[in-house]
């Protein structure tokens, strides 16, 4: 009778633990566990290290530990140095979850030693898991502060579904709170140095600037044939055969703002105002005449001179001077006296050393006038000596 109800006591304490111990699920955990297919693949060398232990959850503080640790950051480094293409695996293990241990001690001849057991031994399978997390990222962390890059590690949580050691004893289930360290080197076939998407056993340009477009050589590509690659080129798109500059932009020589290749005066002084096709636009001298007369009034000498300055220091270039008038009179008598007024023009550009070949002179009258008529000021406006520059084909 005395066996009977302890036995019952027994078997009600162990139904307690099992309906607390072993039913902590948590909504909220998401863990990768199953291995990483990668790792299944043909290398030039697998290096597998000595297991680094824990205990009471944190890396044990041993000098085993620390000697294997100092050998994985060693290895990283020796490889590292050759350029050579690796992958660190770092998988974190622990003892064997206990949450179908109750069916096993439900059939043991142990009953009562089962028991006692259970009470100092409890690990239910998301405990294991997330306990195998911490190991391989606290792992991860200390690479990573070591100057190791991120993107060579790959970390799995394997929880305790590789057990190492016997669960039986204390100090078995201990041995397996562990992670395991894995290098994986490539061979150079696969190896893609600059990052250009082409092995470096095909790459003919291996040290391509990564982000740069290439070709199945694993050269950068030229699109408009400018001799500056596309990953230099800030003008993609040249015409075929335009010379261009280093950025791969086409030439302004003379500073007009038109591209050389689309100029068709291509030594315009920058301080020429010029149409699309890069020629200078007519242009007013600002030369005044009184109402009804073509002499040049003694201010307007000025702008005069500026002009033939302008002719001497640009000899490419002929000039063309047009007379305007106003509205004022008889149209006919308007269109004479526009043209004494260019010849007045030009006759004082040749006074002031401008050869005669390169000038020439018409009248318009009072056909193209710039303001309206009806005021005093449009008509002054309109009054006028345009210049019109004539690029000499050479």
């Amino acid at each position: 009778m005395k066996y009977f109800i302890l036995l019952f006591f027994a078997c009600f304490l162990f139904a307690g633990t099992y309906n607390d111990a072993y039913k902590l699920q948590s909504k909220n955990i998401n863990i990768t566990t199953e291995p990483d297919p990668f790792m299944y693949g043909d290398f030039k060398k697998i290096i597998r290290f000595d297991m680094l232990e824990f205990k009471n959850n944190q890396l044990l503080d041993s000098k085993v530990n620390k000697d294997i640790y100092k050998n994985i950051l060693d290895t990283l480094d020796e490889y590292t140095k050759n350029n050579e293409d690796i992958v660190v695996k770092i998988i974190g293990h622990t003892d064997e979850p206990t949450d179908d241990i109750n069916e096993k001690i439900a059939s043991s001849k142990t009953y009562a030693d089962s028991i006692i057991g259970l009470f100092t031994y409890s690990l239910d399978k998301n405990t294991s898991e997330l306990r195998s997390k911490d190991y391989a990222t606290y792992i991860q962390n200390s690479l990573i502060s070591d100057k190791i890059k991120k993107e060579i590690i790959v970390v799995e949580y394997r929880g305790g579904k590789d057990m190492a050691f016997s669960d039986a004893t204390t100090k078995g289930r201990l041995l397996s709170n562990r992670v395991m360290v894995t290098i994986y080197v490539h061979f150079a076939d696969i190896i893609d140095s600059d990052k250009d998407t082409v092995f470096d056993g095909e790459d003919k340009c291996p040290g391509t600037p990564e982000g740069a477009t290439v070709d199945n050589f694993g050269c950068p590509v030229d699109s408009d044939n400018d001799a500056v690659f596309d990953y230099e080129d800030r003008c993609p798109y040249t015409p075929l055969y335009v010379r261009v500059d280093k950025d791969g932009c086409p030439f302004d020589s003379d500073g007009d703002g038109v591209l050389d290749y689309k100029d068709t005066c291509p030594d315009t002084n920058n301080d020429i105002t010029v149409d699309l096709n890069g020629c200078p636009r007519s242009q007013d001298l600002n030369i005044n005449f009184k109402s009804k007369s073509y002499k040049i009034l003694p201010s307007s000498y000025n702008k005069i001179i500026k002009f033939v300055t302008f002719l001497k220091a640009n000899p490419g270039y002929n000039a063309e001077i047009i007379g305007h008038t106003d509205s004022v009179g008889k149209a006919g008598a308007n269109m004479m006296l526009s043209q004494h007024r260019a010849n007045s023009s030009m006759d004082a550009l040749i006074a002031e050393g401008i050869d005669s070949a390169r000038l020439t002179s018409r009248g318009r009258g009072e056909l193209d006038p710039i303001m309206t008529n009806r005021t005093k000021e449009g008509r002054s406006a309109n009054r006028r000596i345009e210049v019109k520059l004539v690029y000499k084909e050479k």
